[in-house]
């Protein structure tokens, strides 16, 4: 007996149905181990806090802290966000063509890295003397950029080619290769602040061999200049610059504003309290991975009462993620003194401001896939660079009146009002019903 066709090519009739269940269990599969990845490297730095919180006081932890936040302001110039061109290059170039391209994304690396080296020769007495770090750090700094931007690509390029496995692999190794470094040079050499830095500093530099490696070796690389390719790649990094920037203002400006205006114990106490608030943040970046693909799933075709089941959905989201933020805050104080000592208790300070922060960024998430759906990104950037900058002059003035507990408040304000920028901005480009009740129900409606 001859199986059944479709359109007479063959196929079996239930190959479409098997193809798309093949799909669904790949993509399920993949995002779960691509989030597993992120959520480890995240976990483990968390879990070596009481180590280094031990061989390290508040003040020490500040110059870690204030040296991430230069370093990932220095990321935001170095290769102009150009390696995310790279991911869009793959599906559209032959792989010869690809090849040159990722040369020529290096050539960028190459010529942006030295116009910041350059000017960081200017700039760097004064950011050694205001931040508290010495002119050599400064420049370790900008060289762990460079070999940031190179795993980059190799990670991009794992992800386009939907090969999870070595991606967390990867990543993963690179954590636990970092942690063993800080376990010998701080806690046992005790080189404390310094021999943090050098841990990162190693492990990302070698890592970033390693990257090279692997392009290489997995044939994604030719070296031969092309223009077009050069002005396709900033054409579509260097828009991203304001946007990387804003982000940047959020979340690290403040670690300058702090050691700036009451030094850099007060950092590292901010920065340990934060950790503690970003689990917040944590939980809901992993539970919009789920949630995301589920409501662009049903937007397309959505009955009012869909929307408002979607809606009611929202607000108990609103509710618990709200109630974890207070949740944390009132095990917070207690955990930070068990976990990390007596010298880091007063970071404790900064746990519920954070929380409540992230909680509001949770929630922006609830209405920023609607925005995304309809692609209204240009609106979405826009403000986000306001509010980064409304960030840079709340921050210093609630630090200057509050104290370092300002710098954790300014976060939260921050966050709020782009929750609710975004949320404004949702309705009006996917208007869904936010005040369900005023709708009659579907039995009144029938």
């Amino acid at each position: 007996m001859t199986s059944p066709t479709i359109n007479g090519i063959g196929l079996p009739v239930g190959f479409l149905a098997q193809f798309r269940s093949l799909v669904a269990r790949r993509l399920v599969r993949n995002t779960f181990v691509f989030s597993s990845a992120e959520v480890a490297n995240k976990a483990i730095p968390f879990l070596l806090l009481p180590v280094i919180t031990r061989y390290m006081g508040p003040a020490d932890y500040g110059k870690v802290a204030i040296f991430i936040a230069l370093m990932n302001v220095l990321a935001v110039f170095v290769g102009l966000n150009s390696q995310g061109a790279v991911s869009v290059a793959y599906f559209k170039l032959r792989p010869e063509e690809l090849r040159k391209y990722i040369a020529n994304v290096l050539v960028i690396l190459g010529s942006s890295t030295a116009v910041v080296l350059f000017s960081l020769l200017i700039v760097s007495p004064l950011l050694s003397a205001r931040l508290g770090i010495s002119r050599g750090w400064i420049f370790v700094a900008a060289t762990m950029a460079l070999a940031q931007f190179i795993t980059l690509i190799n990670l991009v390029l794992w992800q386009v080619e939907q090969r999870p496995t070595p991606y967390a692999i990867y990543q993963v190794s690179q954590t636990l290769f970092s942690t063993v470094l800080i376990l010998l040079l701080v806690a046992a050499l005790q080189l404390r602040w310094s021999g943090q830095l050098a841990a990162m500093a190693i492990s990302t530099i070698v890592f970033a061999a390693l990257s090279l490696f692997f392009i290489v070796r997995r044939g994604y690389l030719q070296v031969e200049i092309h223009r077009e390719y050069i002005r396709d790649a900033l054409a579509f990094g260097l828009p991203l610059i304001p946007h990387a920037l804003a982000g940047w203002m959020l979340t690290g400006v403040d670690r300058f504003y702090l050691t700036l205006l009451q030094g850099s114990a007060s950092t590292g106490l901010y920065a340990t309290g934060y950790q503690f608030g970003l689990i917040i943040g944590i939980l809901a970046a992993s539970f919009n991975r789920a949630w995301a693909p589920f409501l662009f799933s049903r937007l397309e075709n959505i009955d009012t009462q869909g929307k408002i089941k979607i809606v009611k959905a929202t607000y108990v989201y609103f509710i618990g993620i709200l109630f974890l933020a207070l949740a944390l805050s009132v095990v917070g104080p207690w955990f930070i003194r068990f976990y990390l000592g007596g010298q880091f208790r007063a970071a404790s300070q900064f746990v519920f401001w954070v929380a409540l922060g992230y909680a509001f960024d949770g929630m922006y998430y609830m209405v920023v896939n609607q925005v995304l759906f309809m692609n209204k990104t240009k609106w979405l950037a826009t403000i986000t660079v306001s509010v980064g900058f409304c960030h840079l002059i709340v921050s210093y003035a609630l630090i200057r009146l509050n104290g370092s507990v300002g710098a954790a408040q300014a976060t939260t304000f921050s966050f709020f009002l782009t929750f609710v920028l975004v949320w404004i901005l949702s309705s009006k480009v996917y208007p869904m019903p936010w005040r369900f009740w005023r709708y009659p129900s579907t039995t009144e409606a029938a």
